[in-house]
């Protein structure tokens, strides 16, 4: 499916930059004539055939919030792409960016008995958006929960998965300066309960292309472990989605607008277990703001 030429967005003045922690950040280089990343949202859910109402669901989320306050990421495991959103609002109990707000922007595309546990300290919360919630087939039936981990020298969040059934720990967050923690990075990478240490090849997990990234986050999860690779460039970013065989015309649109997109940083996550003795890749995700 080709990409409605009214959602190839271009930067105007006054558009915020920031990462998928909404961090701001300062473009790379001149923003006059280059593209928003909403575009590569539009893009990827034109690429995928996805039903208009997501499409719908995305403009509500940017016009309740205001632009630059939505983080989406295009998630895929195997050939199928689903799409999370994250929402942030880091002055926790005074937060104007609720889940009571998001999930009544969305009420007219998806129904959910969920509640807002609004006197818990979360500063950010996500839920994930695909084809059976957009045909009506399922409601918003979890939604993701993060809080911060005081007490340690290094940041770190903790995610719980909100359902009816109440609240389940799912993973914990770790953040490094990928350019003054390099050891840290790969102690903490390698102190997993999902992986053999003899004979593991730690640049299999963290990239050495992708290791002149701002930020390193490692997370351990229930089933897998996770990196994320936080504020690089279109190269690498190119070069990401090229060696996780996303589709083509993805990597083909991303060559072919590299020039639009350079003033841009971006976000990579993914998720691995071990196969047979090697680590291999089980889900990905790219991130960008809308």
């Amino acid at each position: 499916m080709r990409l409605d030429p009214a959602r190839v967005e271009l930067a105007a003045p006054g558009d915020r930059y920031a990462d998928y922690c909404l961090w701001d950040y300062e473009p790379l280089g001149p923003t006059v004539g280059r593209l928003r990343q909403s575009t590569l949202l539009w893009h990827s859910l034109a690429s995928a055939g996805a039903h208009p109402r997501l499409f719908a669901i995305c403009d509500a989320l940017r016009a309740g919030l205001g632009p630059g306050h939505s983080v989406w990421g295009a998630k895929r495991r195997g050939d199928v792409t689903t799409w999370e959103f994250y929402f942030y609002d880091y002055a926790r109990l005074d937060r104007a960016v609720s889940i009571a707000r998001v999930l009544a922007l969305l009420a007219p595309f998806a129904n959910s008995d969920l509640t807002d546990p609004e006197a818990r300290p979360y500063f950010m919360f996500s839920l994930d958006l695909d084809e059976a919630l957009a045909r009506g087939e399922r409601g918003l039936d979890q939604i993701n929960v993060y809080v911060g981990n005081p007490g340690s020298s290094v940041s770190s969040g903790l995610s719980y998965a909100m359902t009816r059934e109440g609240l389940r720990f799912d993973n914990l967050y770790s953040f490094f300066d990928a350019a003054t923690e390099r050891e840290a990075i790969r102690a903490k990478t390698a102190c997993s309960a999902h992986l053999d240490l003899p004979g593991l090849d730690l640049d299999a997990i963290l990239w050495p292309e992708l290791m002149g990234c701002r930020t390193v986050v490692v997370a351990n999860k229930r089933l897998c472990e996770g990196v994320y690779f936080s504020r690089i460039g279109i190269d690498p970013l190119i070069l990401a989605l090229e060696r996780l065989a996303y589709p083509p015309d993805l990597v083909a649109f991303l060559r072919d607008e590299r020039r639009r997109l350079s003033h841009l940083l971006f976000d990579v996550g993914i998720d691995y277990a071990v196969v047979d003795g090697r680590p291999r890749v089980t889900k990905s995700a790219y991130y960008g703001l809308l």
